[in-house]
């Protein structure tokens, strides 16, 4: 298809730099659109966010797993000492202020149990449900071990280093902290 020469024309004495600051004022500070419907819009952070199971059961499947001792932390669920084994308190509080907590490590296997402490005291109290880092540390035969039917994942040694938040923020690798407990 031809241009006619007057469109051809019209073109060549087209004022440019008066033509991007229109567009800049139809567009909005940062490219924001406002009326000008072909501006940059910029993409709201979308964040899975989970129950705290559900986050688990998704680690379980997609997240890290490796016992790496004292190298990488893996995602675990605080449980109810209480129902779990009788207790006298969900989470216990020890005297020197570091919590004591039975948790739902994340494996390939829809996760395994053991009892762990916070690597240092204070920090926010834990309660049943809460998602926490775990990091394995090392490996300790317990008599208890020689059961059949119990799990031999139960003697690592480990300690909750921080508490995070049961989402997964897919521009952002990292998991979102709450509480460092170490």
């Amino acid at each position: 298809m031809r241009c006619s020469g007057w469109l051809l024309n019209e073109v060549r004495n087209l004022d440019l730099h008066n033509a991007s600051n229109h567009v800049s004022n139809l567009t909005g500070v940062g490219g924001n659109s406002m009326i000008w419907p072909f501006g940059k819009k910029k993409e709201a952070g979308v964040k899975l966010v989970y129950k705290p199971e559900g986050f688990l059961e998704y680690q379980c499947k997609y997240g890290h797993t490796d016992i790496q001792p004292r190298k990488v932390g893996i995602v675990a669920l605080v449980l109810d000492a209480q129902k779990e084994f009788g207790t006298s308190k969900p989470v216990t509080v020890k005297p020197d202020g570091t919590q004591q907590a039975v948790l739902r490590v994340a494996s390939d296997d829809g996760g395994f149990i053991v009892n762990s402490q916070t690597a240092k005291p204070g920090g926010q109290p834990l309660v049943p449900g809460d998602i926490v880092v775990w990091l394995p540390w090392e490996y300790v035969e317990h008599p208890l071990m020689q059961q059949r039917d119990i799990d031999k994942r139960f003697g690592w040694v480990g300690f909750i280093m921080a508490k995070v938040k049961p989402e997964v923020d897919p521009s952002n690798p990292n998991l979102a902290i709450i509480c460092k407990y170490d």
